[in-house]
């Protein structure tokens, strides 16, 4: 879902001084970060990266642990 800013709201992402720009949900005082989509993309696939990592030293870890357990 798209939605365009307000003159309001450019005006405040034009004045971050680099920053991103954060929003807070008045209803769940929830603060939201805004990134380019572009670099949210990026974090995304980082995030995916390090899911897939910890998934496989999980695995190496039972398979390790099973090992152990055949042991003599």
């Amino acid at each position: 879902m798209s939605i365009e800013l307000t003159p309001q709201q450019q005006q405040a992402l034009d004045t971050q001084d680099g920053a991103p720009p954060r929003v807070v949900d008045p209803r769940t005082h929830t603060i939201y970060v805004l990134v380019p989509e572009v670099d949210y993309e990026a974090i995304r696939e980082l995030l995916e990266d390090e899911r897939r990592q910890q998934t496989i030293h999980a695995i190496a870890l039972r398979n390790a642990a099973g090992r152990m357990d055949e042991a003599p």
